[in-house]
């Protein structure tokens, strides 16, 4: 079970897709995240692997606009607009069914940039240096934008050394609040 946790649609379920095409990220994370974040109201926050839609969600909730979600799975996708309905903000998140590349480079060629960017690829995606590199070159992060990572993964050595890093553990998944672009 997915549920928002905080601001205006806490303790609200959300459907998710199959486990195997998505992970939900624990309550515990994203308290932490969120947390962490401190106030986004009336930042702009996209979710570029969105599963259920649960983080962009979640900011949405807790006063984020405007939000992105995109997923290239077309059943995440189904979910994720199942879930917008059930709350009634169907027309307040925008939803997109793109490969990351494509969205990327659609939300380029659209000029919309973005305070913070939330990853969570598929299991094999590792965001490395050059992940990271390939999002930056689209110019979809604003200055002073935040990157956050998660990943079962440790992060590449690079960004630890060229960014502000803050790490937040759970068990085998890390958060990665990446900083300073």
């Amino acid at each position: 079970m997915i549920r928002v946790i905080a601001g205006k649609f806490k303790h609200r379920v959300l459907k998710q897709p199959s486990l195997s095409i998505t992970r939900s990220t624990k309550d515990v994370c994203k308290e932490g995240l969120f947390s962490s974040l401190g106030d986004i109201s009336e930042l702009s926050f996209l979710d570029l692997f969105s599963g259920s839609g649960a983080i962009g969600i979640e900011a949405f909730s807790r006063g984020a606009f405007p939000v992105y979600l995109n997923d290239v799975s077309k059943e995440a996708i189904s979910i994720i607009k199942e879930n917008l309905r059930n709350l009634k903000i169907e027309n307040e998140i925008k939803v997109f069914n793109l490969d990351y590349l494509k969205a990327l480079k659609r939300f380029n060629e659209l000029n919309i940039s973005f305070d913070i960017i939330f990853l969570d690829p598929p299991y094999k995606m590792i965001i490395d240096f050059e992940f990271i590199s390939n999002l930056l070159k689209f110019n979809v992060l604003k200055e002073n934008g935040i990157i956050v990572a998660e990943t079962d993964y440790p992060l590449d050595q690079k960004l630890i050394d060229l960014y502000h890093v803050k790490q937040l553990k759970y068990g085998r998944s890390s958060m990665y609040i990446i900083r300073g672009f």
